[in-house]
């Protein structure tokens, strides 16, 4: 692989190799506002060439929809992804290119601090081949799995009224898992203050090594995957389980269990946590 990194006249270098495809591009990019690049594209697709494009539903991306209009006329394929925040920026070219960085396909993104990264695979070698699957796979799953398929003005013009605040949006996402986070914690002091009242010896020591962990989340996430691991529970949650009746309801395992905390874990924690509260009825 041949790999070069651009900090500046990072438009120019998209430009240039969008131009030099031959066969296909597919580009998967968070915004996409730049009229000169949707030009290339159209023209590309105008030429013959196969142009698969995935966006954001981001706001932004509709405000003027006249070129977007004009690239699914000429053949283009656009879809919205309109589940997870697509935030990617890159680009593969003919199965040999892929342009990858931070730069977004915007006018304003040439004043920003920028990079992309244009590599030239090696077909021969396994490892590149390995690395131009994976980003085909990606930009297909977006595209087979949370997009709309975008083939009419009507149905392009929807996302004026549909489309996201992506900046609001993802702060007010932030700030709420803050606080949610802040919850667990204060739900596992609660949880171990009980234990204590209660005379079951759970080490205090938990809290000084769930703040050494950055926090209640990477703190759990550490103990459940020592446990799914090993098959083994730790000691904490053994104690809770002795006495008759059983505390485990002041255990880790069954705060991860609890609808109100579930989008901080993986499914596979949540699992692992809601079978075994089930073997004690919970």
């Amino acid at each position: 692989m041949k790999s070069e990194v651009f900090f500046t006249n990072i438009k120019d270098k998209i430009i240039e190799h969008l131009k030099t495809a031959e066969c296909q591009i597919m580009v998967a990019v968070a915004w996409l506002t730049d009229e000169d690049i949707i030009r290339i594209l159209y023209q590309q697709s105008e030429a013959g060439i196969e142009v698969k494009v995935v966006i954001s539903d981001s706001k932004e991306n509709f405000k003027n929809t006249a070129n977007l209009n004009r690239f699914i006329k000429n053949g283009g394929k656009l879809f919205v992804a309109t589940n997870n925040f697509l935030h990617h920026k890159f680009c593969v070219i003919d199965n040999s290119t892929i342009i990858n960085g931070s730069y977004n396909w915007t006018y304003y993104a040439r004043k920003n601090e920028e990079n992309v990264i244009v590599m030239s695979l090696d077909k021969d070698n396994y490892d590149d081949e390995k690395m131009l699957k994976q980003f085909q796979a990606k930009l297909n799953f977006f595209c087979s799995k949370l997009s709309v398929f975008v083939d009419s003005k009507d149905c392009l013009d929807s996302f004026k009224e549909t489309g996201k605040d992506t900046a609001f949006v993802l702060a007010q996402l932030d700030e709420e898992e803050i606080l949610l986070r802040k919850e667990l914690e204060d739900a596992v002091r609660k949880s171990i203050d009980e234990a204590l009242s209660l005379k079951i010896p759970i080490s205090q020591m938990i809290l000084e090594r769930m703040n050494l962990d950055g926090g209640g989340v990477e703190f759990i996430k550490r103990i459940l995957h020592d446990e799914i691991s090993s098959g083994e529970m730790k000691s904490g949650f053994k104690k809770l389980a002795e006495p008759i009746p059983h505390r485990v309801d002041l255990s880790l395992e069954y705060l991860v269990s609890r609808p109100k905390f579930e989008k901080l874990f993986t499914e596979k924690e949540i699992n692992f946590c809601k079978k075994l509260m089930e073997k004690y009825k919970l």
